[in-house]
């Protein structure tokens, strides 16, 4: 069943933010063979994907790193999430024509090269913008990455956006500053 409801149900976000086009309700065991690494944030990272398994900022999104961190380069004051990532089902060969599961998103990452196939070892794809961009869950720390691959694809060029998985989907916000 795919959840279109234009209500936003998610304890995690902003009332104001349309957050819709959920794919199929999954449970706690399915959420744990695809994450199975334990990082600091988890359990909210497993209570989002049962309210929300995915889904798609119709309205637009944006997070703003400067609540969390000083950032010198103006270019990252803000930046657009375009959707979470799903994680399918196993009978579920294609994905949803909404939303990229997380397994794929890790897929088309890791031959970029040797240093990319390293940081897919300790990071999770959950996210992306409507450039093609990810964001990443950092599993030995729960720092939440963004890579933007028109700037570099090195991994050590990730920028922190955020101490955790729940502060950046609380500081999630509908409009531009």
């Amino acid at each position: 069943m795919n959840n279109n409801s234009k209500c936003n149900t998610n304890e995690f976000l902003n009332n104001d933010i349309l957050f819709e086009n959920s794919w199929k309700e999954i449970s706690v065991s399915k959420i744990n063979e695809i994450v199975s690494d334990e990082f600091p944030g988890k359990k909210d990272f497993i209570r989002f994907y049962l309210a929300k398994n995915g889904g798609v900022f119709t309205k637009g999104a944006y997070i703003y790193p400067d609540n969390f961190y000083e950032i010198s380069n103006k270019e990252y004051f803000s930046i657009e999430i375009g959707s979470f990532f799903h994680i399918p089902l196993i009978e579920d060969e294609d994905d949803s024509y909404y939303t990229m599961s997380i397994e794929k998103a890790k897929d088309r990452r890791i031959d970029y090269s040797e240093d990319f196939e390293n940081f897919v070892l300790f990071h999770i794809p959950f996210a992306d913008n409507h450039a093609d961009n990810d964001f990443w869950i950092d599993i030995q720390t729960g720092e939440i990455k963004y890579m933007d691959y028109e700037e570099s694809y090195d991994p050590d060029d990730a920028i922190v956006v955020a101490p955790s998985f729940l502060e950046f989907c609380k500081h999630i916000q509908a409009k531009l500053r």
